[in-house]
């Protein structure tokens, strides 16, 4: 199984709406990567993300910097924060992904040749560059030398694949019905570029062919058929004298059978699966497509259209031949077996949803977004590497202590882990954001609210380890105490050490904590009781939510546990009474590994899962006399409840 996901189009830094998708396909990742490393021998998942290099923003804002006198250079402003961008996903602990894909590498060999299929199935036509600023001519040129910007021919693809698909299967119902209020008087047309969003839009994204938006207009009304869209822009490097168009930087400008030029936003993915199906075909085949709620249409749409009309004009969809999947039984009517010919492109989408800042969609366009950066602390070193700055509160840490704890133990590890920015966001879109299908509205207080449950989880780790290396060391302890002898090759020892008999408490924490992990993994799974959709039915679908309450109450018991056997040892009748042992420790250990094994399955850092361990916690029974003694301390040291 391979996955493609759509990057970024690297023209600023990144706000939190891209964090909360790559944090949430992250963790989505991480599930498929374990389950397949439980019980699959096939090849692991593969996972591809595209880096739009080349693109009008990115043109646009390299121009905006740009020195007088000096020609823009989009593609090193898009390599400036592409770099910044996997910067980013480290700093979120997002895994890398095992192939990237930049459009500006892949345009002359992958997607002009791509075009040129679809242009050879008649389903994409030429406006050619007279035409854009002369009158309308209607029927646009098919092939030939005619320089020109390439659109997609939705009625001819209809038309050809014979109602065997249809365009715009991921188009919402009101967007699709209203491509068919177009008039000539060009009032809805207005009214149709007015309405649609700049991320959105097929017309301002694909068709400002002159870089105006009266001319986005000229070019909209050559259209054929609104739903049209653009597949190569024609861009001459000496523009044509009546262009007020600046002439195009020479890093983005492709040669071509229409002239130069650049690809057009849709056809980049498209014609980059392709090519990448064909380089893994052996091993991977796209299964799963995914990016932000966004992208769904037109940019999602408009990839399925041009695949399959690649496919169709290829010999038969997907690849195949044209007799591929032929039907043996002669009866059989030619409809049938054109339907089993008839492979979808990619079955599963995965959109995550939108982000919103007080009532608003996070927008670079509405200036209301938060940087990654911003929410993360990071700033620059000297050599531009990124740098985070963790902090703790004065009840949580002890700065004179030379990073030493009162009782002798390192709190180096400790220190970090109380202040991880990047797991509390994590947190918030695993369980606080709801579905990560679904709108999330983000502010400070959800925030927060992530940083105090974390903090809960990691003080159950700390706590719990802390008491489990006592009571391992108690019995070190004992074995150095000891009045051990060995009597015909066997060893007598005289000392108590912890107790390994399990108690009513032992066991209804070991309970909780292996209902816990079933309860996760069915939330990882979707198969909650709680997880519906609205026809009452399991959504069969992430639920983050049941998955944090699992945690939070796991590190709850844990710590009601470890309190109560503090209070147990201290609270004796007689002072002088010596205190019970300890209790068994692999109850609690087997707790503590649930605890890691869970929130590490997705994605938390190793600040929040190695929470408490240190190299001090490497322990054997070989330990020296002074070491022992040291830990004979902490035995002795008076335990309160916080």
């Amino acid at each position: 199984m391979a996955w493609y996901v759509c990057g970024p189009t690297v023209y600023d830094s990144s706000h939190l709406g891209h964090a909360r998708t790559y944090v949430s396909l992250d963790i989505l990742r991480r599930v498929s990567l374990r389950l397949h490393r439980d019980g699959v021998s096939s090849p692991r998942p593969l996972y591809v993300m595209n880096i739009t290099d080349v693109d009008d923003k990115i043109i646009r804002r390299s121009m905006e910097i740009v020195s007088d006198g000096d020609e823009a250079d989009p593609i090193a402003l898009a390599r400036f924060y592409e770099r910044e961008f996997w910067q980013d996903l480290e700093c979120l602990h997002v895994l890398p992904p095992d192939v990237v894909c930049r459009v500006s590498e892949h345009v002359e060999e992958t997607i002009v040749p791509y075009i040129e299929k679809i242009m050879e199935g008649g389903m994409a036509y030429i406006i050619p560059e007279n035409e854009m600023r002369q009158s309308p001519s209607g029927d646009g040129n098919e092939g030939g030398n005619v320089e020109g910007s390439v659109y997609f021919d939705v009625r001819a693809f209809e038309c050809i694949t014979e109602g065997k698909t249809r365009y715009g299967k991921l188009a919402p119902d009101v967007v699709a019905s209203d491509f068919f209020s177009w008039t000539d008087n060009g009032a809805n047309v207005n009214n149709h570029i007015d309405g649609l969003d700049e991320n959105q839009s097929d017309i301002t994204n694909d068709d400002e062919n002159l870089g105006e938006r009266d001319n986005s207009l000229q070019i909209l009304r050559q259209k054929r058929d609104p739903r049209d869209f653009c597949l190569w822009k024609y861009r001459p490097r000496n523009p044509h004298p009546s262009s007020s168009s600046p002439p195009e930087p020479l890093s983005v400008s492709y040669p071509s059978p229409w002239g130069t030029g650049r690809p057009g936003w849709h056809v980049e993915c498209s014609a980059m699966i392709e090519r990448l199906s064909r380089d893994f075909e052996t091993t991977h085949e796209f299964r799963i497509h995914a990016g932000g709620v966004d992208l769904k249409f037109p940019h999602h749409a408009n990839e399925i259209a041009q695949a399959e009309a690649f496919g169709v004009a290829n010999g038969g969809f997907g690849g195949a031949s044209a007799s591929a999947g032929a039907c043996d039984d002669q009866s059989k009517s030619e409809s049938e077996s054109q339907a089993k010919r008839w492979k979808e492109w990619i079955p599963h989408w995965v959109h995550t949803g939108h982000l919103y800042v007080k009532g608003r969609k996070m927008s670079k366009s509405l200036k209301n977004f938060v940087t990654i950066r911003e929410v993360l602390g990071v700033s620059k070193t000297s050599n531009g590497e990124p740098t985070t700055e963790n902090s703790r509160d004065d009840d949580k840490k002890d700065n004179s202590s030379n990073g030493k704890n009162t009782d002798g133990t390192n709190n180096i590890t400790h220190e970090n882990a109380w202040t991880s920015p990047a797991d509390d966001f994590r947190l918030w879109c695993l369980g606080l954001s709801g579905s990560y299908r679904g709108p999330a509205t983000y502010s400070k207080e959800r925030m927060e609210e992530a940083s105090v449950i974390r903090e809960k989880w990691v003080r159950f780790l700390i706590e719990g380890q802390e008491c489990l290396d006592r009571w391992r060391f108690s019995t070190v302890l004992d074995f150095d105490n000891a009045d051990s002898k060995y009597v015909n090759g066997n060893v007598s020892f005289s000392g108590k050490g912890s107790t390994k008999l399990w108690g009513h408490k032992e066991l209804k924490l070991f309970q909780t904590a292996t209902q816990c992990s079933i309860n996760c993994q069915k939330a990882v799974l979707g198969q909650c009781s709680n997880s519906i959709n609205g026809s009452g039915k399991g959504s069969f679908d992430l639920d983050g939510t049941t998955f944090v309450k699992e945690l939070t109450f796991l590190a709850e018991t844990g710590l009601a546990y470890i309190q109560q056997v503090k209070m147990n040892r201290i609270n004796t009748d007689n002072p002088q009474t010596t205190p019970p042992p300890p209790p068994p420790e692999e109850p609690l250990r087997f707790v503590l590994e649930t605890m890691r094994s869970q929130i590490d399955l997705v994605g938390f850092s190793p600040l929040t899962v190695h929470a408490g361990i240190s190299g001090d916690n490497s322990l054997n029974l070989h330990s020296t006399s002074a070491t022992a003694k040291k830990y004979q301390l902490l035995e002795e040291r008076t335990c309160t409840p916080r």
